[in-house]
């Protein structure tokens, strides 16, 4: 695992961005890590545009990075993070200190033992989706299941936060939110779109930009404001984050509280879209797995939609979404930027210098994972997982201080979901070709995923 350098800097690309990595960095992100650490090994230099990396790919170099020395390794970044117009300084662009009390005061709403209550939210949310499916079943219409999973995950996390379903409820910010999915998870693949983005060349996208941010803020004030006034804060997402206090005792103010749910809202969302998706895929390539789970919502649920307590015994379809993950990672890189200088696999790693972890090569490292390019959800079903290597050779959350803070809320959604149309529909890709893929905010289908939904018999 670990090699003697005969150089000061580990194999890899080392001509000028502009001349090396620059086009592959937009065009093809993810398949240029794959070819160079197939080339290379688990160590590889890459001349990068934001300068000096390296992609560390065994899952024990991970492991270091992510969790046992991650003090020595931050995001890269303003040392205290971003405050920008839109994200201002939620989890997601927050750092340091300022990040540690938010995540204390944000974690409790997706402790384990608050997910179960929330079982019935969901499964409203995806019901009220099947019936607006029902029109395209009967008529045999195509649907493109990439933006259908978008408006199930924001119904849902509406749901979950609020009590009720504010994207359906509210023109303004499903206009708002539609328009931050477009610009922030749109293809990013083209150079000639890259190249007017970093110039500016994009006339009116600014003013754009802010009006949705005034569309958004100004549902997401009142709403706070409501809370506020109410007899009760409840016991949803937002009267959690509204209870919260910190070790001085202090709250969050209507500002923190906002910009926290433009993090679930604008962030959290897109990554379950695209999970969703992959799973659809799967589905539609292994029809095989996609009856199994049907036989066992059938014989766990017992005809019923699931519960709270139906949804925990559903251990073959929790398993495909996770194997579903493991291949299709949507959060496909972390970045982390070195403090110190450290020593992994050998090489020396200097101080300033970027690393990067990709969940998408990690998952398929041949040390920890048998047959790794097979989709085989059985590989889920044993516990304790049998290797050390496998438990941290699987992040599709990430790991460590920075995991997700919603991890655990996303497989019971996910789960909760297949739970409730797999009864009634089954899908079938509209085209057998191969789905082309990109690398941008997430891995996902560049074009969507269309299909036709199929009663169930």
């Amino acid at each position: 695992m670990a090699s003697t350098p005969l150089s000061p800097l580990p194999p890899g690309r080392r001509r000028h961005w502009l001349m090396g990595t620059g086009v592959n960095q937009i065009k093809d992100a993810l398949g240029m890590l794959v070819r160079e650490q197939r080339r290379h090994g688990d160590v590889v230099y890459f001349r990068m545009f934001d300068g000096p990396t390296l992609l560390l790919s065994h899952p024990e170099y991970a492991q270091r990075v992510m969790v046992d020395n991650a003090r020595n390794y931050r995001h890269p970044g303003p040392e205290q993070g971003f405050n920008g117009p839109l994200m201002g300084r939620g989890l997601f662009a927050s750092r340091g200190d300022f990040w540690m009390r938010q995540r204390r005061m944000v974690q409790p709403a997706f402790h384990r033992p608050r997910l179960p209550p929330m079982v019935d939210g969901l499964v409203a949310g995806t019901e009220a989706m099947a019936r607006r499916w029902e029109p395209h079943v009967a008529s045999g219409q195509p649907l493109e299941l990439l933006d259908e999973m978008r408006h199930l995950s924001i119904s849902l996390l509406g749901r979950s936060i609020f009590s009720r379903d504010v994207y359906e409820d509210s023109p303004a910010l499903r206009e708002a939110l539609d328009f931050f999915t477009r610009d922030s998870h749109g293809p990013r693949d083209s150079v000639v779109k890259v190249v007017s983005q970093l110039l500016r060349l994009r006339p009116g996208h600014h003013a754009k930009f802010m009006a949705a941010i005034e569309k958004l803020n100004g549902v997401l004030y009142p709403l706070i404001t409501e809370r506020r006034q109410s007899a009760s804060l409840g016991d949803d997402v937002l009267g959690v984050l509204m209870s919260a206090r910190d070790a001085q005792g202090e709250g969050m103010t209507d500002r923190e509280v906002r910009d926290e749910l433009v993090s679930l809202f604008v962030g959290g969302q897109e990554a379950t879209a695209v999970a969703l998706t992959w799973v659809w895929h799967m589905l539609m390539r292994h029809p095989e797995v996609e009856q199994r789970i049907r036989q066992e919502v059938k014989d766990v649920c017992l005809g019923q939609p699931p519960t709270a307590t139906s949804v925990q015994g559903l251990a073959y379809l929790r398993a495909v979404v996770q194997e579903t993950l493991r291949l299709h990672p949507p959060a496909w890189q972390f970045a982390r930027q070195a403090r110190e200088e450290d020593t992994i696999g050998g090489w020396k790693v200097h101080p300033g210098m970027r690393v990067m972890i990709s969940p998408y090569i990690l998952h398929r490292h041949p040390s920890a994972w048998e047959d790794p390019e097979r989709f085989m959800p059985e590989r889920f079903l044993s516990e304790p997982r049998e290797q050390k290597l496998q438990r941290i050779a699987y992040m599709p959350f990430g790991a460590g201080q920075r995991l997700c803070i919603g991890n655990h809320f996303t497989l019971l959604l996910m789960t909760t979901v297949f739970a409730t149309l797999l009864p009634r529909f089954q899908a079938r890709p509209t085209s057998h070709g191969p789905v082309v893929t990109m690398s941008g905010s997430t891995y996902r289908p560049r074009n969507g995923l269309n299909a036709t939904l199929h009663p169930v018999a």
